[in-house]
């Protein structure tokens, strides 16, 4: 398709006449504050709730990622994981890849045994369920 110098001219002239027939910025500003819309976000007293135990929750597993000295909290969540696993856990961090879960050996063999991506990655999701559920009771 060919664009002329006449179309180009008529599509200019076209934006000059919506440019001066609608109302600027400018005057927008002058419109009356109560008239214009506000957004306004309003959160159940449940939600707000829900919101902090999300939050907290993720604070508590990043803590636990990072290691050292457990809180009463942190110690009753990776008990509560460990016996639905059925067998003791530890967590501890990939460099800044995820968590990874390990479980501890007995006193015969020292060694600790990682678990596949995929067992890992359905710990991590249940270990955050845990988490929420026993700050939830916390709150309450």
């Amino acid at each position: 398709m060919i664009i002329t110098d006449i179309h180009v001219q008529q599509v200019l002239k076209a934006y000059s006449r919506q440019l001066s027939s609608r109302p600027r910025l400018s005057n927008r500003e002058k419109v009356d504050r109560d008239l214009s819309q506000k957004d306004q976000v309003t959160l159940s007293t449940e939600s707000k709730k829900m919101w902090i135990v999300d939050k907290i929750a993720k604070e508590i597993i990043s803590q636990m990622a990072r290691g050292g000295e457990r809180s009463e909290t942190a110690k009753e969540i990776i008990n509560r994981l460990s016996q639905e696993y059925g067998q003791p856990l530890e967590i501890t961090s990939d460099e800044g890849n995820g968590i990874i879960f390990k479980v501890l050996g007995g006193e015969k063999d020292d060694k600790n045994l990682s678990l596949s991506p995929y067992e890992n990655k359905r710990l991590q999701e249940r270990l955050f369920d845990i988490t929420k559920t026993v700050i939830y009771q916390q709150l309450a």
